[in-house]
């Protein structure tokens, strides 16, 4: 699981760290645990699906913790979010973020046991993914949400259906990964494509189904195409990838 602490407390951050720890030992599950001492450091490129479950602190320096997560949820509709506020009276404001829970300070295991019970965390899928690092964070990528992997400006990068992800590492690592399947190949130096994700194999690009049109190789298109027919065949016979 991976976690966000939004309070500009370093003191309140530490007690939630603290009882995250405790939590993972209880429950056996890893949580990797992010901290930010502002709503705005928190939404400065943020990636969709970067976090399972944010807290943010209601009262934060200059900014107020709720108009922070209606921005945050406008950016990540499944994101859980839970509210820390020193008083119940703002209960009710989660409700307009659609927030799990909220713990009233001083945070204990027992409330943050409880909130989370309230979060609706994915549990491990069998749809496969890649696991990356961008911006210092672990972060599982399903592969139904890749359109394609490429270098530019010196960076590995992934673009999803609605976001581009920049990756650590080398793009050869990336490829590495993704052309383990089947439906990712590589079209053109530095682009690997997801064939699922192709609409038509123009005379010198591939055209995806949301228009974007990838460069490809003249001695890869025969190659592509013949993997695309095997992946329709595939498909018709209902064999998984």
């Amino acid at each position: 699981m991976n976690a966000a602490i939004v309070d500009d407390m370093a003191d309140e951050c530490e007690i939630l760290r603290s009882l995250l720890k405790q939590y993972e030992e209880t429950e056996r599950q890893t949580i990797h645990i992010t901290e930010f001492h502002s709503g705005s450091q928190l939404l400065a490129d943020y990636i969709p699906g970067s976090y399972d479950v944010v807290f943010m602190d209601i009262f934060l320096n200059n900014e107020n913790g709720v108009d922070c997560a209606l921005k945050l949820r406008q950016l990540d509709e499944k994101v859980n979010l839970i509210f820390l506020t020193t008083s119940s009276e703002f209960g009710v404001k989660s409700y307009d973020v659609r927030a799990a829970d909220y713990i009233v300070k001083p945070a204990t295991l027992e409330k943050l046991s409880r909130a989370l019970h309230y979060c609706k965390i994915a549990e491990p899928v069998s749809d496969p993914s890649v696991s990356v690092i961008t911006k210092n964070q672990p972060l599982e990528i399903s592969l139904s949400c890749i359109l394609y992997a490429d270098y530019q400006n010196r960076c590995a990068c992934v673009h999803l259906k609605d976001c581009l992800v920049p990756v650590s590492g080398s793009f050869a690592e990336l490829s590495e990964q993704l052309t383990v399947y089947p439906q990712f190949m590589s079209c053109f130096k530095g682009v690997v494509v997801n064939l699922k994700e192709v609409r038509e194999l123009a005379a010198d690009s591939l055209i995806l189904k949301n228009g974007e049109r990838l460069p490809i190789s003249r001695r890869l298109q025969k190659q592509v195409q013949q993997q695309r027919l095997s992946l329709s065949a595939g498909s018709l016979r209902g064999d998984e990838i």
